[in-house]
């Protein structure tokens, strides 16, 4: 079943937000993935964690040279409360490169895309998930950020769905691990926490960082580092984050693991 997707192209003209249903196609978003993306909850009538979805785009869009003037989450907010004053909403915020030209960019103006559907959560338990052999992450200068080239995921994915598997786990180019197939993960070995530094070439998740600073709070130091496959044969539990949620796997590469929900982690998305 496909959800009912409402598709919104953004102009800040003296600073009232419109709608339109036109696209300018071609456009750097298509041609070269000269662009970035938030996913993002809104409830409450509000963007959930706004300032960490701002923080990660700021840095994406500073490192591609995109103009942040006409950027305004308050903007978002007050069009969606207008369309969608009920319910939980997925929505994806892209901001790409206006202008033509080839490689070489001629402009930094931005433009920005809004697709609002009805907010699923992600499943409490995947059952099934494997550490890939064919898809690895590799370093650039981009690794952390979301950008509209998501092939490495894609592949990842496609992969996983082939082999009918819940969540697939991805190793970085020297083997570390990095991530899964849309999340950061996790691990909990005796009372300490574990997850792939920055450094693996990890997304640097809404989730992950809210998660780490959450337990921080509560005196729970997050170990962040570069983990060969094996260490996760240690751990009790193991899970999967973005700002959606959280997902408990129940095995990977066919080790089990406990999908009691973890206390300490239960309060982190309320």
């Amino acid at each position: 079943m496909i959800d009912n997707e409402t598709v919104y192209l953004l102009e800040n003209t003296s600073k009232t937000w419109e709608t339109s249903n036109s696209f300018l196609l071609p456009n750097r978003a298509m041609n070269f993935g000269d662009g970035l993306f938030e996913s993002m909850v809104f409830e409450n009538g509000k963007i959930r964690f706004p300032e960490r979805h701002l923080e990660r785009l700021f840095k994406g869009m500073d490192l591609l040279g995109l103009s942040k003037e006409t950027i305004s989450l308050k903007g978002i907010d007050a069009l969606l409360k207008r369309d969608f004053p009920v319910g939980k909403h997925r929505v994806r915020w892209n901001v790409f490169r206006g202008g033509a030209g080839l490689y070489a960019p001629a402009s930094s103006d931005s433009y920005q895309t809004l697709q609002v559907k009805n907010f699923r959560p992600l499943p409490k338990i995947k059952q099934t998930a494997y550490i890939t052999k064919n898809i690895r992450v590799f370093p650039t200068l981009w690794s952390n950020c979301k950008t509209l080239n998501a092939l490495t995921y894609i592949l990842a994915n496609k992969e996983r769905k082939e082999l009918e598997m819940d969540e697939v786990v991805l190793l970085d180019h020297r083997g570390f691990v990095s991530e899964a197939g849309s999340s950061n993960i996790f691990w909990k070995i005796g009372e300490e926490i574990f997850t792939p530094a920055l450094s693996s070439s990890c997304i640097a998740g809404v989730g992950r960082s809210l998660i780490i600073d959450s337990l921080e709070e509560i005196g729970i130091q997050v170990q962040q580092g570069l983990f060969l496959p094996e260490h996760l044969v240690n751990a009790s539990t193991v899970w999967v984050s973005n700002a959606m949620g959280i997902s408990y796997l129940g095995t990977v590469n066919e080790r089990k693991y406990s999908t009691e929900p973890l206390s300490f982690l239960e309060q982190v998305f309320n």
